[in-house]
C-alpha cells in the first residue's frame, strides 16, 4: 500500500486518492503483507470476501 503526502493513499479498485482517516483496507488472513486499500464506496460495493479481514482504522500509518 503506497501513502502519498504521509496522510493519503489510493483506492486500489477506483483510483481515487483517499484520507487515511477514511481508509479501509482488505488484508488476507493467512498473509499479513496484502492489504488493499478501499474507499467507502468501493467497500461498500465489495464487501468483505471469505478469507479477508477488513481494517477501518489505519490512522497509525499517517507519516508526520
Amino acid at each position: 500500500m503506497e501513502i502519498i503526502d504521509g496522510d493519503k493513499t489510493v483506492c486500489s479498485r477506483c483510483d481515487e486518492v483517499i484520507l487515511l482517516a477514511d481508509a479501509n483496507v482488505l488484508g488476507k488472513q493467512n498473509n499479513r503483507t496484502y492489504a488493499k486499500p478501499l474507499c467507502n464506496d468501493c467497500l461498500k460495493k465489495v464487501g468483505v470476501p471469505r478469507g479477508y479481514e477488513l481494517e477501518r482504522d489505519v490512522s497509525y500509518l499517517i507519516e508526520d
